[in-house]
């Protein structure tokens, strides 16, 4: 059983106009301030003074990744630091087998202080696990999601046995989780941290060098404060047309009802003859199936269909799944969809509404302004061929769990860790004329993380437009590591890319996402994820993640009616998600790296495979969730595309 820290945060709850009757809920799915604690538990005990599988000494390596990990954390999250076996050298002394040391209270805003400790980390005594934990448990308090993270090399010298402990804590009915590093540990002290892993309800991670334990420690406790979101203004859908409230561009949450009942929203134009789009996402429920038949609707109040989408899962334990529909009219049918004052949006759950049971989705409307004139312009996009692109020193980044907390990134090269059955999302900002490209390289691994990897994996990968259109270019020329969306990782390591076609006013008369969904600018997402096995303990892959802008910006960009400006949903309803400091906070770009530490080795962190499908992008990956959009009535049961 895995409970996850929350990252402390509040919807945004921005005031769009209410138009109509609308029925306010209360904010979904963010945790209160201080929901989340984590406290690091580190060994400090003599045999630290032992060489890592990098050339450095474990407390070196220790030292260098936790450093670096604590930068990575949310200044807002609360951490603290225990040590143990620091202070007395010998079993046979006084006070070896209750040696440990809370050397940083758990709180916010002591990173200063936490870094200051680490410093001073040195080997010294014994190894008292079980008493080291049994503090730890207190530290962390009888209320809220809290983790501890234990670091060890070696087996406990003294009692209590740590697993015991470990299942004492779970038997108490404390809602608290023990995540392990076991450092260049083999045999039974392998086997002895794995227990307090298992029965302290968390994942086990084997590291060997400092880059391991880096990757460890950034996944357990950075990544504990990033659950996935969902952003928007609290609305209450009607169960008919009739009553249903009116939105106009923005972002909002709802969340799916107990039966097979659609949802229904009307969308109110601001600007005559323009392309009104909505999107729905959403996280599928833990266990749920990987493909859902819930559509996204929209069509006029007369019943004329305009559009419609359904998502689907690819792989992975859970997914992200993605849509659009739109009211451009591409048939003659459907040109009432361009003029009509109001459309009516439905979201329906379909056959598989017990799995939807109140998971609460996010719906983003956006409106662009009708092009007086579109004889100049660029035609659709050909496909793409891969352009090159320079190496950079690569930036430490954290990657999102969902769209509000995604991290923007610029062109250039990043470096993170994935592990498997994670969900990761990155923000790439397109302009007119542009298009995305995205590499991601895994090295060659070794040691613990090689052997982890147990044979072949899969590294998915997906470019979703601002709504949520699946855009990967299907038939892209000269792409780095072969054609396709799917990345096959072993112990060698992996090159693989993904890109858009480029972004034209045009694109929207094409006949797949490819081309629909880049017909605008704005703020698109790179989803990546690794694929889980079954009998997989936690492990972190390394990536180097490069990405690149091809084109001129602004080459295409069309004169609107009037000089009107299209409205996007996330800039109306922004995602309340801020960016300070120097860290890479959630939906926050993403700052200049400092200059490498001497132990920095360089090494790239990478992993991508793509995801695509039908009319609409699902991003099946991660422990994290499914999105759904809807489409019109009547579509055939498994549809390719929407329409």
């Amino acid at each position: 059983m895995t409970t996850r820290l929350r990252r402390p945060a509040a919807l945004a709850l921005l005031g769009a106009v209410l138009l109509s009757s609308w029925t306010t809920l209360p904010a979904l799915a963010d945790p209160e301030p201080g929901d989340g604690k984590l406290v690091l538990v580190l060994d400090s005990s003599g045999s630290m003074k032992e060489p890592a599988g990098d050339g450095q000494t474990k407390i070196t390596a220790a030292r260098t990744a936790l450093t670096r990990v604590v930068g990575k954390l949310p200044e807002e999250a609360a951490v603290g630091l225990r040590v143990y076996g620091a202070t007395v050298f010998k079993r046979s002394q006084p006070g070896a087998c209750t040696d440990t040391q809370l050397t940083v209270p758990i709180g916010t805003g002591n990173r200063p202080a936490l870094r200051t400790a680490i410093a001073k980390y040195t080997p010294y005594g014994e190894t008292p696990i079980g008493y080291a934990l049994q503090e730890a448990a207190k530290d962390l308090g009888a209320e809220g999601k809290r983790t501890i993270v234990l670091v060890s090399d070696g087996e406990a010298t003294c009692a209590p046995e740590p697993c015991a402990v470990a299942r004492a804590i779970a038997k108490q009915g404390i809602d608290l989780k023990i995540d392990v590093v076991g450092f260049r540990v083999t045999g039974k002290a392998r086997s002895d941290l794995q227990c307090v892993a298992r029965e302290g309800r968390g994942d086990y991670y084997d590291a060997d060098s400092t880059t391991d334990l880096e990757a460890g420690l950034d996944r357990l406790s950075t990544r504990a404060f990033r659950p996935f979101r969902i952003s928007g203004t609290p609305v209450q859908g009607a169960p008919q047309q009739e009553g249903a409230p009116v939105l106009t561009p923005g972002l909002y949450s709802d969340t799916f009802g107990t039966d097979q009942t659609a949802k229904h929203y009307l969308i109110k134009r601001t600007m005559t003859g323009s392309t009104l789009r909505a999107g729905v996402s959403f996280r599928r429920p833990t266990g749920g199936s990987l493909v859902i038949q819930a559509a996204t609707k929209l069509r006029t109040i007369e019943g004329d269909d305009c559009g419609w989408s359904y998502p689907r899962a690819f792989e992975g334990d859970q997914g992200l799944a993605t849509g659009t529909a739109s009211s451009w009219p591409k048939y003659a049918h459907q040109k009432p969809c361009a003029s009509a004052e109001q459309l009516v949006l439905t979201v329906d759950p379909g056959k598989d509404f017990r799995e939807l049971k109140g998971v609460p989705y996010e719906l983003r409307v956006d409106e662009e302004p009708p092009v007086a004139e579109t004889t100049a312009l660029p035609a659709e996009a050909d496909d793409p061929t891969w352009a090159s692109m320079p190496g950079s020193a690569p930036r430490d980044v954290v990657p999102g769990s969902s769209f509000p907390d995604a991290p923007l990134l610029d062109a250039g090269s990043y470096k993170t860790t994935v592990m498997p059955g994670e969900l990761q999302i990155y923000k790439i900002k397109a302009d007119w004329g542009q298009r995305i490209q995205a590499q991601v390289t895994v090295p060659q691994l070794a040691g613990a993380t090689g052997e982890a990897v147990n044979g072949i994996r899969y590294l998915d990968t997906a470019l979703i437009s601002p709504t949520g259109e699946d855009v990967y270019a299907v038939f892209a020329k000269n792409m780095p590591g072969g054609s396709g969306k799917r990345g096959v990782l072993t112990k060698r390591g992996v090159i693989q890319a993904i890109t858009t076609k480029e972004i034209r006013y045009l694109n929207r008369d094409g006949a797949n996402n490819q081309d629909t969904g880049t017909s605008t600018p704005g703020e698109y997402y790179l989803a990546v994820s690794l694929t889980r096995k079954a009998k997989d303990q936690a492990f972190a892959i390394p990536m180097t993640l490069t990405v690149g802008l091809v084109g001129t910006a602004g080459t295409g960009k069309p004169e609107y009616t009037d000089g009107a400006t299209p409205v996007a949903g996330d800039s109306v309803t922004p995602s309340p998600t801020p960016s300070t400091g120097e860290k890479t906070e959630a939906g926050g770009p993403v700052p200049p790296s400092s200059p490498s530490s001497p132990d920095d080795d360089g090494t790239p962190y990478g992993l991508i495979g793509g995801l695509g499908g039908g009319a609409l992008v699902l991003v099946a990956v991660g422990i994290w969730a499914i999105v759904r959009l809807r489409k019109p009535a009547g579509p055939p049961q498994y549809p390719p595309y929407g329409r």
